[in-house]
């Protein structure tokens, strides 16, 4: 009888560890689709950001070489 306690406490023991480590696997694979959550929308800012400064460098040129040049005299 002692024997199938200890097998018993030992199948419960492999189970809790079995759903310990799928629990922090599932918690891994969270994380790691958050990260790629994040980089997604950092990709999209940054395109948004390189299109704002191009717009602004283009009024910039646009600005300064369709002004006329003035003279001080």
């Amino acid at each position: 009888m002692t024997s199938d306690a200890e097998r018993s406490e030992a199948v419960v023991e492999d189970y809790k560890k079995h759903k310990l480590a799928s629990s922090a696997l599932r918690r891994i694979h969270e994380i790691i689709h958050g990260f790629e959550r994040d980089r997604a929308a950092d990709v999209q800012m940054a395109r948004i950001g390189v299109l704002i400064i191009v717009a602004i460098l283009g009024v910039a040129a646009c600005f300064f070489l369709g002004v006329d040049s003035q003279r001080l005299s």
